[in-house]
């Protein structure tokens, strides 16, 4: 289960201008019933580079993903900053306070902040559950070695892409399996909970 309070916090340096937009975004969905985390990062192996976000929802065991833009920014950036993180949530969010009221990227949903007022311009749609190899392959190893079970032998496998590879081939790790390993506090020693349960519903899919 993911828990709000088990996310890491970023250490990336948040602007004056975003923060203002974060603030009233914070405020938003909190009364709309979400549990917020502003300044988040993921829990994978390069986390300072792919994944400082601004903020993440969970509510209804979905998660999603806000990234700021102010009128300071260049928005063109935000669809790329989006698609290196679209396999760890279900959905994502662009939020500026330019006036603007279309931005051409699919599935991607666009909020527009005026001071405190905020409106969903356009609904974001739920991303794909098959995460893609590279995805998988940013997790940290011994996230990887436990879709395994025999943790100790494929912990001395140098190559961690090529674990990813054979988790990717084997269809053994989805969306929602990822986005819980990502969000994890990492409170584990060698078994690990969140894999365990994605083994049981692999095996079922395979027998049916």
């Amino acid at each position: 289960m993911m828990l709000p309070e088990n996310i890491h916090k970023s250490t990336k340096h948040v602007g004056k201008y975003e923060e203002a937009i974060i603030q009233s975004l914070v405020t938003y969905f909190e009364l709309n019933g979400y549990e917020v985390t502003p300044h988040s990062s993921l829990n994978i192996a390069w986390g300072s580079i792919l994944s400082d976000i601004d903020i993440l929802l969970v509510k209804d065991y979905q998660l999603v993903c806000v990234e700021v833009k102010s009128h300071r920014d260049n928005l063109a950036k935000a669809p790329k900053q989006i698609d290196r993180i679209k396999d760890y949530v279900d959905y994502a969010y662009i939020a500026t306070d330019k006036p603007i009221t279309n931005l051409d990227v699919p599935d991607v949903g666009l909020i527009y902040v005026q001071r405190d007022k905020v409106k969903i311009v356009k609904k974001a749609k739920k991303f794909s559950n098959k995460p893609r190899l590279n995805s998988i392959a940013t997790l940290k190893k011994k996230c990887i070695v436990s879709f395994f079970g025999d943790y100790t032998r494929f912990l001395m496998i140098s190559n961690k892409y090529e674990l990813a590879v054979k988790v990717n081939l084997e269809g053994k790790c989805t969306r929602d399996c990822l986005k819980e390993i990502v969000t994890c506090g990492e409170l584990c020693d060698i078994d690990c909970p969140i894999i365990e349960r994605e083994k049981e519903l692999f095996l079922e899919v395979s027998n049916t």
